[in-house]
């Protein structure tokens, strides 16, 4: 089967929903969650790909469009794909109580947005890369403002200057590597970069920065994050912060260890990383909104991540793909739990959380919450573990000082959550779930135990996918072959 399904199913969707609405007000979303499953089953099969695999579309690299499958990009898409057919069919349930207007233009965005995500992980070409930055892009924006009320509309205003900013540096750096390599193929491009005049380098590294770093909701360019989260959907946020920002971090990472396989910029980086981790759990301690204080927690958790993938260490990166993995769905979790909340109570700030009669859902949220602390037999530690260890061991101490403390500010109030969940105060109406979500919430709640007591499920695959992200050579190797 070809890689290209996983963009073009997707993409064709849209032109599927005019006859797909005749059957009624299901063919849509029946039609878009199965073919998300299958896409999901889809994206498992390749997990026992041995060699990388290179899709070429017309012509052969430098001038035709290529996708490139490996055992880091195989990690993403299944997770993707995987994570937004749970968001799917949790959806199916929860449209009987509260939907959508138009929901085929609602289904049309979700599947634009898994294929740019998966788009961004899988091109080889930097200018498709750049397509698939405004793909995704623009179905955010749309997605963020989808219910059209004030909040919604102000978060995203605010999410299209941003990202239109975040376009214009990475217009400008796709415009220098051209001008001055004569390719948009990242083969060619990391081949020919060592070339270039030292400030020249510097200088395009400074524009894919910033163009990446808008949507990888680094500091100080996070700032709009927690105002969009505010204003858009509680549903939707589950999926910015389980695979929008996941998409980008990975494609920013990947061109870096192409173009800068020496890792000349790693320790401002790890620094940053750890800074902008710092400061968003400090914000978050602040937050009384819910739906903002999950938001500044992923700055923190993307922080994390963003001095991990920095360190250009296999052990450490191993421990990011875990973290992307366990906070991926911690935070599904957290944001479908909290859209239930908020739909029986009217209600997302934080002292809703003392007054929810909803004991299942007051336990799967506590799960998701000990794991994105850390607590050990949950997944979020393994990761964490693997990120502090290989620190230590780079002498990285002062990071890693940093990242302790920023994890002590965020489980304060993780654990302030934590005990307005548990403490035995009057409740009010009872909130129950239908059957089907329930069995959804604890699939995702039994993945992060079974990843925290039994991590050697998952660390064999992340270790393969961190060592394939770190050889840069073997993909060079592999487009220019096919040049040849």
């Amino acid at each position: 089967m070809s890689s290209i399904l996983f963009i073009a199913l997707p993409l064709l969707f849209a032109f599927c929903v005019p006859l797909l609405e005749k059957l009624g007000r299901n063919g849509v979303a029946y039609a878009s969650t199965l073919m998300q499953i299958f896409l999901a089953a889809l994206a498992f099969s390749f997990f026992g790909l041995e060699h990388p695999q290179l899709e070429i579309i017309a012509i052969a690299p430098p001038l035709g469009i290529s996708f490139v499958l490996d055992q880091a990009s195989v990690f993403f898409v299944a997770l993707f794909s995987s994570l937004m057919t749970l968001f799917s069919l949790y959806y199916l349930w929860q449209r009987k109580i509260k939907s959508y207007k138009n929901e085929a233009k609602f289904f049309i965005l979700l599947n634009t947005l898994l294929a740019s995500a998966v788009g961004l992980v899988l091109s080889n070409d930097i200018f498709n890369i750049y397509v698939f930055f405004e793909i995704a892009g623009i179905s955010a924006y749309i997605l963020t403002a989808y219910e059209k009320n004030a909040k919604a509309l102000e978060a995203g205003i605010k999410y299209l200057l941003t990202g239109s900013v975040a376009s214009i540096f990475l217009v400008l750096a796709i415009m220098l590597i051209y001008i001055n390599i004569g390719s948009l193929n990242l083969a060619l491009i990391a081949q020919n970069f060592e070339t270039l005049p030292y400030n020249l380098k510097v200088l395009i590294s400074l524009l894919l920065f910033l163009g990446f770093g808008f949507k990888v909701e680094i500091f100080p360019l996070n700032f709009w994050v927690s105002d969009v989260y505010e204003g858009s959907s509680t549903l939707i946020n589950g999926l910015f912060s389980a695979i929008v920002v996941k998409a980008y971090l990975f494609v920013f990472f990947h061109i870096l260890y192409l173009l800068l396989p020496s890792g000349e910029f790693s320790h401002f980086l790890i620094y940053l990383g750890a800074l902008s981790m710092l400061v968003s759990q400090i914000v978050a301690l602040k937050q009384t909104n819910l739906k903002r204080l999950f938001a500044y927690s992923s700055l923190g958790q993307v922080g994390l991540l963003f001095a991990a993938f920095s360190m250009h260490d296999s052990d450490a990166i191993m421990g990011a793909f875990f973290i992307v993995f366990a906070h991926s769905i911690a935070k599904m979790i957290l944001f479908l739990s909290l859209s239930n909340i908020e739909e029986h109570y009217k209600s997302v700030d934080i002292s809703i959380l003392q007054k929810i009669n909803a004991p299942y859902l007051g336990f799967i949220m506590l799960i998701a919450m000990l794991s994105i602390l850390g607590i050990p037999l949950l997944a979020g530690f393994v990761g964490k573990f693997l990120i502090l260890k290989s620190m230590a061991l780079d002498g990285l101490f002062g990071a890693m000082a940093i990242i302790l403390i920023a994890s002590l500010l965020e489980s304060v109030y993780y654990f302030k959550l934590s005990g307005y969940l548990t403490q035995k105060e009057e409740r009010g109406t009872l909130l129950s779930l239908d059957l089907v979500q329930k069995i959804l919430l604890s699939f995702l709640a039994l993945l992060l135990v079974t990843a925290g007591t039994a991590p050697f499920l998952v660390l064999d695959f992340a270790a393969h996918a961190a060592n394939v992200m770190l050889d840069a050579q073997s993909y060079i190797a592999l487009i220019l072959g096919a040049v040849q």
